[in-house]
């Protein structure tokens, strides 16, 4: 369905998937209170729970989580056009996201 854009697609699909591993994003955030607090955000709530008892050794609270899997239902190369490969490519909708907000205790 792809025809000869299809290895073409494929490839920039591989290397966006590949390139895109940034691992974790740690922003610090300004409280009034004077505890420490992070945004946290990365491609899974485990690793992002593991930063986040890294930050903060005396525990701490969620404010927010959230998960997407990033999994487009029913979607591969066979299955859609190359337009929509394309778009699904550029905006970078089918990897994993989290994302958390803590603030550490102690």
């Amino acid at each position: 369905m792809l025809g000869r854009a299809g290895p073409a697609i494929l490839s920039a699909w591989a290397a966006l998937a590949l390139g895109g591993c940034a691992g974790t994003q740690v922003r610090a955030l300004a409280t009034d209170t004077g505890q420490s607090a992070y945004d946290l955000s990365g491609t899974d709530l485990r690793t992002l729970s593991a930063e986040a008892a890294r930050l903060c050794p005396r525990g701490h609270a969620v404010l927010r989580e959230w998960h997407s899997s990033g999994q487009l239902a029913g979607v591969n190369a066979d299955s859609v056009s190359a337009n929509e490969m394309a778009w699904a490519i550029s905006y970078d909708v089918a990897r994993p996201q989290a994302q958390m907000s803590i603030v550490c205790q102690g």
